[in-house]
Protein backbone atom coordinates (compact mmCIF):
# COMPACT_ATOMS: atom_id res chain seq x y z
CA UNK A 1 0.00 0.00 0.00
CA UNK A 2 1.62 3.45 -0.80
CA UNK A 3 1.54 6.25 1.83
CA UNK A 4 -0.75 8.22 -0.41
CA UNK A 5 -3.63 5.37 0.15
CA UNK A 6 -3.60 5.95 4.13
CA UNK A 7 -4.98 9.62 5.02
CA UNK A 8 -5.12 10.53 8.36
CA UNK A 9 -8.35 13.01 8.58
CA UNK A 10 -7.45 16.67 8.85
CA UNK A 11 -7.02 18.72 11.83
CA UNK A 12 -9.84 21.13 12.80
CA UNK A 13 -8.77 24.69 12.09
CA UNK A 14 -7.83 26.07 14.75
CA UNK A 15 -9.74 29.07 16.86
CA UNK A 16 -13.09 26.88 16.38
CA UNK A 17 -15.47 27.28 19.04
CA UNK A 18 -17.40 24.32 20.52
CA UNK A 19 -20.44 24.86 19.56
CA UNK A 20 -19.79 25.77 15.63
CA UNK A 21 -17.90 22.72 15.52
CA UNK A 22 -20.87 20.90 16.29
CA UNK A 23 -22.53 22.73 13.75
CA UNK A 24 -19.73 21.96 11.54
CA UNK A 25 -19.47 25.06 10.29
CA UNK A 26 -15.83 25.61 9.70
CA UNK A 27 -15.03 21.90 9.47
CA UNK A 28 -17.12 21.89 6.49
CA UNK A 29 -15.03 24.64 5.02
CA UNK A 30 -12.05 22.58 5.97
CA UNK A 31 -13.35 18.97 4.24
CA UNK A 32 -16.36 18.96 2.90
CA UNK A 33 -16.41 21.69 0.23
CA UNK A 34 -13.04 20.23 -1.16
CA UNK A 35 -15.07 16.95 -2.10
CA UNK A 36 -16.15 16.76 -5.65
CA UNK A 37 -19.55 16.01 -6.24
CA UNK A 38 -19.53 12.38 -7.11
CA UNK A 39 -20.98 10.60 -10.23
CA UNK A 40 -24.35 8.52 -10.29
CA UNK A 41 -23.04 4.93 -9.09
CA UNK A 42 -22.92 2.86 -12.09
CA UNK A 43 -23.90 -0.32 -9.70
CA UNK A 44 -23.81 -3.83 -11.21
CA UNK A 45 -23.55 -7.31 -10.10
CA UNK A 46 -21.03 -9.26 -11.15
CA UNK A 47 -22.05 -12.63 -10.70
CA UNK A 48 -18.86 -14.87 -11.36
CA UNK A 49 -15.21 -13.99 -8.98
CA UNK A 50 -12.57 -13.13 -11.27
CA UNK A 51 -10.13 -15.47 -11.69
CA UNK A 52 -7.03 -13.24 -9.72
CA UNK A 53 -7.85 -10.47 -6.44
CA UNK A 54 -6.40 -7.26 -6.34
CA UNK A 55 -6.67 -7.63 -2.51
CA UNK A 56 -7.39 -9.91 -0.22
CA UNK A 57 -9.54 -9.54 2.91
CA UNK A 58 -11.75 -11.52 5.70
CA UNK A 59 -13.68 -8.08 6.09
CA UNK A 60 -14.48 -5.29 4.04
CA UNK A 61 -15.79 -2.14 5.47
CA UNK A 62 -17.18 0.80 2.61
CA UNK A 63 -16.75 4.03 4.17
CA UNK A 64 -14.83 5.75 6.54
CA UNK A 65 -17.13 7.26 9.43
CA UNK A 66 -18.39 5.99 13.10
CA UNK A 67 -20.43 3.19 11.61
CA UNK A 68 -17.64 1.65 9.12
CA UNK A 69 -14.73 2.33 11.89
CA UNK A 70 -16.56 0.37 14.42
CA UNK A 71 -17.24 -2.50 12.50
CA UNK A 72 -13.54 -2.46 11.24
CA UNK A 73 -12.43 -2.24 14.63
CA UNK A 74 -14.23 -4.80 15.91
CA UNK A 75 -13.77 -7.40 13.15
CA UNK A 76 -9.68 -6.51 13.72
CA UNK A 77 -10.31 -7.65 17.01
CA UNK A 78 -11.73 -10.67 16.26
CA UNK A 79 -8.88 -11.62 14.66
CA UNK A 80 -10.24 -11.14 10.81
CA UNK A 81 -8.14 -9.44 8.32
CA UNK A 82 -9.70 -6.15 7.22
CA UNK A 83 -9.29 -3.27 4.78
CA UNK A 84 -11.55 0.15 5.18
CA UNK A 85 -12.48 2.17 1.33
CA UNK A 86 -13.28 5.18 1.18
CA UNK A 87 -14.00 7.38 -2.18
CA UNK A 88 -13.56 10.63 -0.37
CA UNK A 89 -9.64 12.16 -0.75
CA UNK A 90 -10.17 12.25 3.28
CA UNK A 91 -11.59 9.77 5.81
CA UNK A 92 -14.17 10.42 8.59
CA UNK A 93 -16.98 10.93 6.24
CA UNK A 94 -19.72 13.06 7.94
CA UNK A 95 -18.63 12.13 11.48
CA UNK A 96 -15.32 13.75 11.45
CA UNK A 97 -18.65 17.52 10.94
CA UNK A 98 -19.93 16.22 14.07
CA UNK A 99 -19.95 16.82 17.92
CA UNK A 100 -18.76 13.18 18.47
CA UNK A 101 -22.18 12.75 20.94
CA UNK A 102 -23.49 9.41 20.64
CA UNK A 103 -26.90 8.53 22.54
CA UNK A 104 -26.65 5.24 24.29
CA UNK A 105 -29.38 3.59 26.64
CA UNK A 106 -27.65 1.91 29.88
CA UNK A 107 -24.54 3.22 29.10
CA UNK A 108 -21.36 2.68 32.06
CA UNK A 109 -21.91 6.57 33.26
CA UNK A 110 -25.83 5.39 33.96
CA UNK A 111 -25.06 1.90 35.81
CA UNK A 112 -22.38 3.74 38.27
CA UNK A 113 -24.43 6.92 38.85
CA UNK A 114 -27.52 4.02 40.14
CA UNK A 115 -29.64 4.51 37.10
CA UNK A 116 -31.75 1.98 35.86
CA UNK A 117 -32.45 2.36 32.20
CA UNK A 118 -34.58 -0.69 31.54
CA UNK A 119 -34.83 -2.90 28.56
CA UNK A 120 -38.18 -2.59 28.06
CA UNK A 121 -38.77 1.01 29.16
CA UNK A 122 -35.93 2.09 26.64
CA UNK A 123 -37.72 0.06 23.74
CA UNK A 124 -40.85 1.74 24.45
CA UNK A 125 -40.10 5.18 24.58
CA UNK A 126 -37.93 4.32 20.83
CA UNK A 127 -41.24 2.88 19.60
CA UNK A 128 -43.32 5.25 20.54
CA UNK A 129 -41.16 8.20 19.34
CA UNK A 130 -40.50 6.08 16.32
CA UNK A 131 -43.78 4.72 15.32
CA UNK A 132 -46.23 7.26 16.89
CA UNK A 133 -49.26 6.14 14.10
CA UNK A 134 -48.70 2.39 14.67
CA UNK A 135 -47.42 2.66 18.87
CA UNK A 136 -49.64 0.79 21.67
CA UNK A 137 -48.32 0.59 25.28
CA UNK A 138 -50.68 -2.68 25.49
CA UNK A 139 -49.98 -4.21 21.84
CA UNK A 140 -47.31 -7.24 21.27
CA UNK A 141 -44.37 -5.25 20.18
CA UNK A 142 -46.13 -1.94 21.14
CA UNK A 143 -48.01 -1.93 18.05
CA UNK A 144 -45.03 -1.49 15.50
CA UNK A 145 -43.78 -4.45 12.64
CA UNK A 146 -41.87 -7.33 14.31
CA UNK A 147 -39.01 -6.90 12.65
CA UNK A 148 -38.98 -2.82 13.11
CA UNK A 149 -38.83 -3.70 17.33
CA UNK A 150 -36.62 -6.41 16.68
CA UNK A 151 -34.07 -3.80 15.32
CA UNK A 152 -34.42 -1.59 17.79
CA UNK A 153 -34.02 -3.84 20.35
CA UNK A 154 -30.91 -5.08 18.99
CA UNK A 155 -29.99 -1.30 19.46
CA UNK A 156 -30.20 -1.59 22.98
CA UNK A 157 -29.22 -4.98 23.54
CA UNK A 158 -25.60 -3.92 21.59
CA UNK A 159 -25.18 -0.29 22.33
CA UNK A 160 -24.18 -0.22 25.88
CA UNK A 161 -21.76 -3.23 24.91
CA UNK A 162 -20.48 -1.83 21.82
CA UNK A 163 -19.33 1.38 24.63
CA UNK A 164 -17.80 -0.86 27.05
CA UNK A 165 -15.99 -2.40 24.04
CA UNK A 166 -14.36 0.17 22.51
CA UNK A 167 -13.08 1.86 25.69
CA UNK A 168 -11.98 -1.85 26.64
CA UNK A 169 -9.76 -2.05 23.98
CA UNK A 170 -8.35 1.20 23.60
CA UNK A 171 -9.97 1.88 20.25
CA UNK A 172 -11.99 5.10 21.81
CA UNK A 173 -12.29 7.50 24.81
CA UNK A 174 -15.87 8.41 26.01
CA UNK A 175 -17.01 9.90 28.87
CA UNK A 176 -20.54 10.95 29.58
CA UNK A 177 -21.70 14.00 27.79
CA UNK A 178 -22.64 17.66 29.52
CA UNK A 179 -23.59 20.73 27.74
CA UNK A 180 -20.87 22.71 27.82
CA UNK A 181 -21.01 25.60 30.93
CA UNK A 182 -24.09 24.20 31.65
CA UNK A 183 -22.39 20.80 32.76
CA UNK A 184 -25.80 19.08 33.58
CA UNK A 185 -26.93 15.56 31.82
CA UNK A 186 -29.04 16.73 28.61
CA UNK A 187 -32.71 16.19 28.14
CA UNK A 188 -33.61 13.48 25.33
CA UNK A 189 -35.57 15.62 22.18
CA UNK A 190 -38.44 13.81 23.49
CA UNK A 191 -38.15 14.03 26.88
CA UNK A 192 -41.62 15.06 28.26
CA UNK A 193 -43.36 12.09 26.91
CA UNK A 194 -44.61 8.91 29.74
CA UNK A 195 -42.84 6.50 28.28
CA UNK A 196 -39.49 8.29 28.77
CA UNK A 197 -38.25 6.82 32.02
CA UNK A 198 -34.66 7.86 31.68
CA UNK A 199 -35.34 11.24 30.22
CA UNK A 200 -31.68 12.85 30.69
CA UNK A 201 -28.40 11.91 30.40
CA UNK A 202 -27.73 8.99 27.47
CA UNK A 203 -25.14 10.85 25.65
CA UNK A 204 -22.05 9.84 25.51
CA UNK A 205 -19.38 11.85 23.59
CA UNK A 206 -15.24 10.91 22.53
CA UNK A 207 -12.74 12.60 24.85
CA UNK A 208 -9.25 13.09 24.23
CA UNK A 209 -6.34 11.94 26.81
CA UNK A 210 -6.91 14.98 29.05
CA UNK A 211 -10.68 14.37 29.21
CA UNK A 212 -11.60 16.70 26.60
CA UNK A 213 -14.01 16.79 24.24
CA UNK A 214 -12.52 15.74 20.85
CA UNK A 215 -15.28 16.49 18.14
CA UNK A 216 -15.44 14.34 14.66
CA UNK A 217 -12.20 14.44 14.18
CA UNK A 218 -10.72 13.57 17.38
CA UNK A 219 -13.09 10.85 17.46
CA UNK A 220 -12.02 9.59 13.76
CA UNK A 221 -8.85 9.95 14.19
CA UNK A 222 -8.85 7.86 17.36
CA UNK A 223 -10.58 4.67 15.61
CA UNK A 224 -8.48 4.91 12.41
CA UNK A 225 -5.49 5.80 14.81
CA UNK A 226 -5.91 1.85 16.52
CA UNK A 227 -7.04 0.00 12.78
CA UNK A 228 -3.49 1.50 11.25
CA UNK A 229 -1.50 0.47 14.08
CA UNK A 230 -3.05 -2.75 13.26
CA UNK A 231 -2.16 -2.87 10.15
CA UNK A 232 -4.98 -2.42 8.82
CA UNK A 233 -5.15 -0.36 5.32
CA UNK A 234 -7.12 2.29 5.18
CA UNK A 235 -7.56 3.31 1.96
CA UNK A 236 -9.03 7.02 0.26
CA UNK A 237 -9.92 7.47 -3.31
CA UNK A 238 -11.48 4.00 -3.71
CA UNK A 239 -15.31 4.45 -4.47
CA UNK A 240 -16.86 1.11 -4.19
CA UNK A 241 -19.34 0.28 -7.46
CA UNK A 242 -20.14 -2.78 -7.99
CA UNK A 243 -20.65 -6.21 -5.56
CA UNK A 244 -19.18 -9.45 -6.63
CA UNK A 245 -21.08 -12.67 -6.26
CA UNK A 246 -20.25 -16.08 -6.58
CA UNK A 247 -23.14 -18.98 -5.28
CA UNK A 248 -25.39 -16.46 -4.25
CA UNK A 249 -23.30 -14.90 -1.87
CA UNK A 250 -21.47 -11.36 -1.89
CA UNK A 251 -17.53 -12.35 -2.02
CA UNK A 252 -16.00 -8.86 -2.85
CA UNK A 253 -16.25 -5.59 -4.51
CA UNK A 254 -15.19 -3.70 -7.69
CA UNK A 255 -13.61 -0.17 -6.85
CA UNK A 256 -12.69 2.49 -8.57
CA UNK A 257 -8.94 3.97 -7.73
CA UNK A 258 -7.00 6.71 -10.22
CA UNK A 259 -9.17 5.55 -13.25
CA UNK A 260 -8.55 1.88 -12.80
CA UNK A 261 -11.01 -1.41 -11.30
CA UNK A 262 -9.74 -2.73 -8.27
CA UNK A 263 -11.39 -6.53 -7.32
CA UNK A 264 -11.39 -6.63 -3.53
CA UNK A 265 -11.86 -9.88 -2.23
CA UNK A 266 -14.12 -10.65 1.26
CA UNK A 267 -14.35 -13.48 2.61
CA UNK A 268 -16.70 -13.51 5.41
CA UNK A 269 -18.63 -10.19 4.67
CA UNK A 270 -18.89 -6.95 3.05
CA UNK A 271 -19.80 -3.71 5.04
CA UNK A 272 -21.69 -0.38 4.14
CA UNK A 273 -21.50 2.69 6.25
CA UNK A 274 -21.32 5.05 3.46
CA UNK A 275 -23.68 7.66 4.63
CA UNK A 276 -27.31 8.95 2.93
CA UNK A 277 -27.96 10.92 -0.08
CA UNK A 278 -28.32 14.21 1.43
CA UNK A 279 -25.89 15.89 -1.46
CA UNK A 280 -27.85 13.45 -4.73
CA UNK A 281 -30.37 15.77 -5.93
CA UNK A 282 -31.97 13.11 -8.25
CA UNK A 283 -33.03 11.40 -5.23
CA UNK A 284 -33.69 13.92 -3.11
CA UNK A 285 -36.36 15.57 -5.99
CA UNK A 286 -37.49 11.47 -6.33
CA UNK A 287 -38.06 10.17 -2.67
CA UNK A 288 -38.34 13.95 -0.48
CA UNK A 289 -41.68 15.74 -0.46
CA UNK A 290 -40.14 19.05 -0.13
CA UNK A 291 -36.79 19.25 -1.72
CA UNK A 292 -33.87 19.81 0.86
CA UNK A 293 -32.13 22.74 0.20
CA UNK A 294 -29.17 21.99 1.70
CA UNK A 295 -26.87 19.92 4.09
CA UNK A 296 -24.03 19.44 6.57
CA UNK A 297 -23.27 16.10 5.80
CA UNK A 298 -19.88 15.63 3.57
CA UNK A 299 -20.67 16.44 -0.19
CA UNK A 300 -19.72 12.71 -0.44
CA UNK A 301 -22.82 11.57 0.98
CA UNK A 302 -24.51 10.19 -2.60
CA UNK A 303 -26.83 7.19 -1.67
CA UNK A 304 -23.83 4.91 -3.15
CA UNK A 305 -25.55 2.06 -1.37
CA UNK A 306 -28.92 2.38 -2.23
CA UNK A 307 -28.09 1.57 -6.65
CA UNK A 308 -25.54 -1.39 -5.71
CA UNK A 309 -28.51 -3.10 -2.76
CA UNK A 310 -30.69 -2.35 -5.37
CA UNK A 311 -29.45 -4.25 -7.78
CA UNK A 312 -29.33 -7.24 -5.41
CA UNK A 313 -32.84 -7.17 -4.99
CA UNK A 314 -32.77 -5.58 -1.59
CA UNK A 315 -35.65 -4.26 0.38
CA UNK A 316 -35.27 -0.32 0.87
CA UNK A 317 -37.07 1.49 3.64
CA UNK A 318 -37.88 4.77 4.85
CA UNK A 319 -35.89 6.43 1.55
CA UNK A 320 -38.25 9.72 2.38
CA UNK A 321 -36.31 10.21 6.10
CA UNK A 322 -33.88 12.14 7.29
CA UNK A 323 -32.20 13.98 10.54
CA UNK A 324 -33.40 17.33 9.50
CA UNK A 325 -32.46 20.73 10.41
CA UNK A 326 -33.54 24.09 8.72
CA UNK A 327 -30.97 25.87 6.64
CA UNK A 328 -30.48 29.53 5.88
CA UNK A 329 -31.81 29.75 2.21
CA UNK A 330 -29.46 32.03 1.06
CA UNK A 331 -26.27 30.16 2.40
CA UNK A 332 -27.84 27.24 0.28
CA UNK A 333 -28.34 28.67 -2.69
CA UNK A 334 -24.70 29.76 -2.92
CA UNK A 335 -23.52 25.86 -1.90
CA UNK A 336 -25.57 23.24 -0.89
CA UNK A 337 -22.82 21.60 1.11
CA UNK A 338 -23.62 24.55 4.35
CA UNK A 339 -20.91 24.62 7.20
CA UNK A 340 -24.28 24.65 9.45
CA UNK A 341 -27.82 24.41 10.03
CA UNK A 342 -29.78 26.95 11.68
CA UNK A 343 -30.56 24.16 14.13
CA UNK A 344 -32.64 25.63 16.75
CA UNK A 345 -33.43 29.75 16.06
CA UNK A 346 -32.00 31.18 18.92
CA UNK A 347 -33.38 34.02 21.16
CA UNK A 348 -36.09 35.57 23.15
CA UNK A 349 -37.88 37.82 21.81
CA UNK A 350 -38.26 35.31 18.17
CA UNK A 351 -40.22 33.91 16.05
CA UNK A 352 -41.15 31.13 13.31
CA UNK A 353 -43.73 32.46 10.99
CA UNK A 354 -44.75 31.25 7.17
CA UNK A 355 -45.95 32.79 4.35
CA UNK A 356 -49.39 33.80 5.59
CA UNK A 357 -47.30 35.56 8.85
CA UNK A 358 -48.70 33.34 11.10
CA UNK A 359 -46.48 30.62 13.77
CA UNK A 360 -47.17 27.06 13.18
CA UNK A 361 -44.76 25.44 15.64
CA UNK A 362 -42.85 25.57 19.32
CA UNK A 363 -39.57 27.57 17.39
CA UNK A 364 -37.27 26.21 20.63
CA UNK A 365 -38.14 22.34 19.70
CA UNK A 366 -35.20 19.93 18.34
CA UNK A 367 -33.79 20.33 15.02
CA UNK A 368 -35.52 17.40 13.57
CA UNK A 369 -38.40 17.24 14.54
CA UNK A 370 -39.49 21.01 14.26
CA UNK A 371 -37.81 21.00 10.48
CA UNK A 372 -40.18 18.33 9.52
CA UNK A 373 -43.19 21.11 9.84
CA UNK A 374 -41.77 22.05 6.28
CA UNK A 375 -43.43 19.92 4.38
CA UNK A 376 -47.04 20.47 5.89
CA UNK A 377 -49.28 20.32 3.05
CA UNK A 378 -52.40 22.66 2.48
CA UNK A 379 -54.94 20.80 0.95
CA UNK A 380 -57.26 23.60 -0.06
CA UNK A 381 -54.44 25.75 -1.54
CA UNK A 382 -52.23 22.77 -3.22
CA UNK A 383 -49.26 23.44 -1.68
CA UNK A 384 -46.75 23.66 1.34
CA UNK A 385 -47.09 27.07 3.11
CA UNK A 386 -44.08 26.19 5.43
CA UNK A 387 -41.86 25.26 2.79
CA UNK A 388 -39.64 28.83 3.87
CA UNK A 389 -39.98 29.79 7.32
CA UNK A 390 -39.17 33.00 8.57
CA UNK A 391 -37.37 33.76 11.51
CA UNK A 392 -38.45 37.17 12.87
CA UNK A 393 -36.78 39.15 15.60
CA UNK A 394 -36.18 42.21 17.15
CA UNK A 395 -32.60 44.11 18.69
CA UNK A 396 -32.80 42.49 22.02
CA UNK A 397 -32.21 39.04 20.04
CA UNK A 398 -30.06 40.57 17.62
CA UNK A 399 -27.56 42.28 20.29
CA UNK A 400 -27.49 39.29 23.00
CA UNK A 401 -27.21 35.98 20.93
CA UNK A 402 -23.40 35.18 20.40
CA UNK A 403 -21.29 34.01 17.59
CA UNK A 404 -20.50 30.74 19.39
CA UNK A 405 -24.47 29.69 19.01
CA UNK A 406 -25.33 29.26 15.64
CA UNK A 407 -24.68 30.87 12.55
CA UNK A 408 -24.45 34.78 13.43
CA UNK A 409 -27.77 36.99 13.11
CA UNK A 410 -25.82 40.12 13.35
CA UNK A 411 -27.78 42.61 11.01
CA UNK A 412 -24.57 43.09 8.80
CA UNK A 413 -24.95 39.63 7.96
CA UNK A 414 -25.60 39.57 4.30
CA UNK A 415 -28.72 36.98 4.23
CA UNK A 416 -30.52 39.24 7.30
CA UNK A 417 -33.27 41.06 6.11
CA UNK A 418 -33.92 43.95 8.14
CA UNK A 419 -37.03 46.40 8.20
CA UNK A 420 -37.70 49.85 10.17
CA UNK A 421 -40.83 48.66 10.99
CA UNK A 422 -43.02 44.90 10.54
CA UNK A 423 -44.50 46.45 7.23
CA UNK A 424 -41.04 47.32 5.73
CA UNK A 425 -40.08 43.88 6.97
CA UNK A 426 -42.66 42.13 5.26
CA UNK A 427 -41.85 44.16 1.91
CA UNK A 428 -38.09 43.62 1.93
CA UNK A 429 -38.70 40.23 2.81
CA UNK A 430 -41.35 39.81 -0.28
CA UNK A 431 -38.23 41.59 -2.13
CA UNK A 432 -35.41 39.26 -1.35
CA UNK A 433 -37.61 36.42 -2.23
CA UNK A 434 -38.44 37.90 -5.43
CA UNK A 435 -34.72 38.46 -6.35
CA UNK A 436 -34.20 34.50 -5.81
CA UNK A 437 -36.02 33.80 -9.21
CA UNK A 438 -35.89 30.31 -10.12
CA UNK A 439 -34.79 28.25 -7.09
CA UNK A 440 -38.08 29.81 -5.67
CA UNK A 441 -40.50 29.61 -8.45
CA UNK A 442 -43.84 28.83 -7.12
CA UNK A 443 -43.35 30.24 -3.48
CA UNK A 444 -44.34 33.60 -2.81
CA UNK A 445 -45.78 35.58 0.98
CA UNK A 446 -49.79 36.04 0.90
CA UNK A 447 -51.62 39.02 0.35
CA UNK A 448 -52.15 39.33 3.75
CA UNK A 449 -48.55 38.48 5.21
CA UNK A 450 -47.74 42.12 6.55
CA UNK A 451 -51.62 42.24 8.42
CA UNK A 452 -51.27 38.80 9.65
CA UNK A 453 -47.27 39.24 10.80
CA UNK A 454 -48.84 42.52 12.86
CA UNK A 455 -51.29 40.54 14.60
CA UNK A 456 -49.01 37.48 15.26
CA UNK A 457 -46.18 39.58 16.74
CA UNK A 458 -48.69 41.18 19.23
CA UNK A 459 -50.21 37.87 20.56
CA UNK A 460 -47.03 36.49 20.72
CA UNK A 461 -46.16 39.26 22.83
CA UNK A 462 -49.15 39.05 25.05
CA UNK A 463 -47.92 35.25 25.53
CA UNK A 464 -44.88 35.97 26.62
CA UNK A 465 -45.71 38.87 29.03
CA UNK A 466 -47.36 36.15 30.61
CA UNK A 467 -45.03 33.28 30.39
CA UNK A 468 -47.08 30.96 28.94
CA UNK A 469 -47.54 29.97 24.86
CA UNK A 470 -50.83 28.42 24.55
CA UNK A 471 -50.33 28.27 20.80
CA UNK A 472 -47.46 25.91 21.13
CA UNK A 473 -46.34 25.23 24.75
CA UNK A 474 -43.18 26.98 24.17
CA UNK A 475 -40.71 26.92 27.13
CA UNK A 476 -43.15 24.37 29.22
CA UNK A 477 -40.85 21.31 28.52
CA UNK A 478 -37.67 20.73 29.66
CA UNK A 479 -35.66 20.59 27.09
CA UNK A 480 -36.82 23.61 25.12
CA UNK A 481 -35.40 25.71 28.64
CA UNK A 482 -32.14 23.87 28.51
CA UNK A 483 -31.20 23.67 25.04
CA UNK A 484 -32.42 27.36 24.76
CA UNK A 485 -29.73 28.79 26.44
CA UNK A 486 -26.71 26.28 24.52
CA UNK A 487 -27.94 27.40 21.34
CA UNK A 488 -28.52 31.13 22.37
CA UNK A 489 -24.72 31.09 23.81
CA UNK A 490 -26.11 34.73 25.36
CA UNK A 491 -24.36 37.73 25.90
CA UNK A 492 -26.08 40.16 27.55
CA UNK A 493 -25.65 43.71 27.54
CA UNK A 494 -25.87 46.72 29.91
CA UNK A 495 -28.82 47.51 27.76
CA UNK A 496 -30.44 44.25 27.22
CA UNK A 497 -30.06 41.95 30.41
CA UNK A 498 -31.50 38.52 31.37
CA UNK A 499 -35.02 37.52 30.49
CA UNK A 500 -36.90 39.34 33.61
CA UNK A 501 -40.33 37.46 32.17
CA UNK A 502 -42.09 34.16 33.60
CA UNK A 503 -40.90 31.94 30.46
CA UNK A 504 -36.99 32.18 30.13
CA UNK A 505 -37.44 31.47 26.56
CA UNK A 506 -40.19 34.14 25.77
CA UNK A 507 -39.76 37.70 25.57
CA UNK A 508 -41.50 40.51 23.71
CA UNK A 509 -40.50 42.13 20.30
CA UNK A 510 -39.97 45.35 20.79
CA UNK A 511 -42.65 48.12 20.19
CA UNK A 512 -40.50 49.95 17.57
CA UNK A 513 -38.18 48.39 14.90
CA UNK A 514 -35.72 47.93 13.56
CA UNK A 515 -36.79 44.40 12.86
CA UNK A 516 -35.11 41.65 10.84
CA UNK A 517 -35.86 38.62 9.47
CA UNK A 518 -33.92 35.11 8.01
CA UNK A 519 -35.42 32.73 5.43
CA UNK A 520 -35.03 29.61 6.25
CA UNK A 521 -35.38 26.44 4.43
CA UNK A 522 -35.47 22.32 4.68
CA UNK A 523 -32.24 21.13 5.21
CA UNK A 524 -30.50 17.57 6.57
CA UNK A 525 -28.00 16.33 8.46
CA UNK A 526 -27.85 13.68 6.43
CA UNK A 527 -30.44 11.23 4.94
CA UNK A 528 -31.59 7.96 6.81
CA UNK A 529 -32.98 5.66 4.23
CA UNK A 530 -31.71 2.81 1.99
CA UNK A 531 -31.65 -1.00 2.36
CA UNK A 532 -33.42 -2.59 5.00
CA UNK A 533 -31.51 -4.85 7.84
CA UNK A 534 -32.24 -7.19 9.99
CA UNK A 535 -31.23 -7.56 13.60
CA UNK A 536 -27.57 -8.76 12.83
CA UNK A 537 -27.51 -5.76 10.36
CA UNK A 538 -27.82 -7.90 7.46
CA UNK A 539 -29.19 -6.41 4.45
CA UNK A 540 -32.41 -8.61 3.34
CA UNK A 541 -33.75 -8.47 0.22
CA UNK A 542 -37.74 -8.25 -0.99
CA UNK A 543 -38.40 -11.34 0.36
CA UNK A 544 -36.79 -10.61 3.97
CA UNK A 545 -34.69 -12.89 3.56
CA UNK A 546 -30.73 -12.02 4.61
CA UNK A 547 -28.42 -12.01 1.65
CA UNK A 548 -25.67 -13.61 2.60
CA UNK A 549 -22.06 -11.30 3.17
CA UNK A 550 -23.64 -8.14 2.97
CA UNK A 551 -24.41 -5.73 5.96
CA UNK A 552 -25.11 -2.27 6.74
CA UNK A 553 -24.57 0.83 9.27
CA UNK A 554 -25.29 4.20 9.56
CA UNK A 555 -27.59 6.37 7.53
CA UNK A 556 -26.72 4.30 4.14
CA UNK A 557 -29.21 1.81 5.72
CA UNK A 558 -32.90 2.31 6.96
CA UNK A 559 -32.81 3.53 10.28
CA UNK A 560 -32.95 1.48 12.77
CA UNK A 561 -34.84 4.32 15.04
CA UNK A 562 -36.49 5.53 11.72
CA UNK A 563 -36.99 8.95 11.95
CA UNK A 564 -36.92 9.52 15.84
CA UNK A 565 -33.97 11.84 16.65
CA UNK A 566 -34.09 10.16 20.61
CA UNK A 567 -31.64 12.25 21.97
CA UNK A 568 -28.06 13.74 21.37
CA UNK A 569 -25.92 11.84 19.34
CA UNK A 570 -29.27 9.91 18.35
CA UNK A 571 -27.50 9.26 14.96
CA UNK A 572 -24.06 8.58 15.57
CA UNK A 573 -25.24 5.59 18.86
CA UNK A 574 -27.24 3.80 16.42
CA UNK A 575 -24.79 3.95 13.85
CA UNK A 576 -21.36 2.58 15.79
CA UNK A 577 -23.70 0.09 17.10
CA UNK A 578 -25.28 -1.59 13.93
CA UNK A 579 -21.34 -1.69 12.92
CA UNK A 580 -20.26 -3.37 16.10
CA UNK A 581 -23.73 -5.44 15.06
CA UNK A 582 -22.44 -6.23 11.66
CA UNK A 583 -18.83 -7.20 12.21
CA UNK A 584 -19.46 -9.37 15.43
CA UNK A 585 -21.78 -11.53 13.00
CA UNK A 586 -19.84 -11.43 9.82
CA UNK A 587 -17.01 -12.87 12.59
CA UNK A 588 -19.20 -16.31 12.63
CA UNK A 589 -19.40 -16.44 8.84
CA UNK A 590 -17.15 -19.41 7.62
CA UNK A 591 -14.77 -18.03 4.93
Amino acid sequence: MNDRDRKQPAEPPSGISRRRLLGGMAAGAAAGAALPLAAPSRARVVSDAPERWDLEADVVCVGSGAAALTAAVTARHGGAQVVVLEKAPVTGGTTAKSGAVLWIPNHFGLRERGIEDRREDCICYICRYAFPELYSPTADHFGVPREDYERIAAFYDNGAAMVDFVRGIGALRLKEWRMWDLDIPPPDYLEHVPENKTPTGRPLAAVDESGRYCWGYGMIQQLESWLTAREVPVLTGHAVTDLVMADGRVVGVLAEADGAVKRIRARRGVIFGTGGYAHNVDLLHRFQEVFVYGSCAQRSAQGDFIPIAARLGARLANLQGGWRTGVILDQALENRAVGSGMFVPPGDSMLLVNRHGVRVVNEHRNYNDRTRIHAVFDPVAGDYPNRFLFMVYDRRTAAIVGENGQPPIRPTESYVIAGRDLEELAANIRKRLAEFGAPVAGFSLAGDFAANLAATVERFNGHARRGRDPDFRRGDFLYDREWHKVWGNFQYTDEFGPNPYPNPTLHPLAEEGPYYAIILAPGVLDTNGGPMTDASARVLDNRGRPIPGLYGAGNCIASPTRNAYCGAGGTIGPAMTYGYIAARHALEERP
